[in-house]
């Protein structure tokens, strides 16, 4: 009997996985999709109620710093198309980190009862993430039409930036699960980092507010992650930099996840 053949299936070689690990990847389409048609079961919205709940913040956060902070920021028409971009770019990345910590839990306990390597468990969530991402796509192409009463996007950079997002965001939400299902603090501590991060990065307020720190946001991660996918909603070409240093985040942080998770990959499912 062969070695591979006697050991577990998170134990095999990396290389033994791979045609595991693409057949997982049907499955996490597979089931993302069901549950995005689950979501509909019993309501007529679904995931519609994340759009909307999102159009409904869009607009009361437009309406307070459109007002209150008149003098600073750009016409009404403007800051509003602005701030959905952000919004819609931000709750792609913190929805798919505050899953991937709080679902930990149920991730390990179907990695001890299958075959699934734990990038596809989440994978499942991370496209679902993207599917109601098409659906708020249409909420900043909406606003743009009636406020602007034109429609700015870059399609091919769009699609670039969603692609380079969600691959960052993967190798973040495997690695907060793996971090998550070996220290019970985890989750908590990802959801105030999370939170933190929100305000720290210009979301809901231009970069042009820093003035002379304007170099804060160019060191800031979060920063060149949201412009990924804000500057083509809008029309504007994504900067050099930000571009680079995605790809980087991507190289740097999505080989480090890769070597500590081919390392502990089959310790994880009995953390829990």
């Amino acid at each position: 009997m062969t070695q591979s053949a006697t050991l577990p299936t998170s134990a095999q070689p990396l290389t033994a996985q791979v045609p595991g690990l693409l057949a997982s990847l049907r499955f996490a389409l597979f089931m993302a999709g069901l549950d995005i048609a689950s979501s509909f079961r019993r309501t007529g919205l679904g995931t519609l109620w994340v759009t909307l709940g999102l159009a409904l913040a869009i607009g009361a956060l437009g309406l307070l710093f459109g007002t209150v902070l008149q003098q600073l920021v750009p016409h009404y028409n403007i800051y509003v198309p602005y701030l959905a971009a952000g919004m819609i770019a931000w709750s792609l990345l913190a929805s798919i980190l505050h899953q991937a910590a709080g679902q930990t839990w149920l991730f390990m306990a179907q990695l001890r009862h299958t075959m699934l390597p734990l990038p596809a468990t989440m994978l499942r969530l991370i496209l679902r993430q993207v599917l109601i991402l098409a659906q708020n796509i249409l909420l900043a192409v909406t606003l743009q039409a009636i406020l602007l009463q034109t429609v700015t996007l870059a399609p091919l950079s769009l699609l670039a930036g969603i692609i380079l997002l969600t691959a960052n965001a993967t190798w973040m939400a495997v690695l907060i699960g793996m971090l998550c299902a070996r220290f019970r603090d985890m989750p908590q501590l990802v959801g105030w980092a999370v939170h933190l991060g929100f305000f720290l990065t210009p979301v809901l307020w231009p970069v042009e507010f820093l003035a002379r720190f304007g170099w804060l946001a160019q060191i800031n991660p979060l920063f060149h992650l949201v412009e990924l996918v804000r500057q083509p909603l809008l029309g504007q070409p994504v900067a050099l930099l930000t571009w680079l240093l995605s790809l980087l985040a991507l190289l740097v942080g999505g080989s480090l996840t890769f070597l500590l998770y081919q390392r502990l990959r089959w310790r994880l499912p009995y953390w829990t």
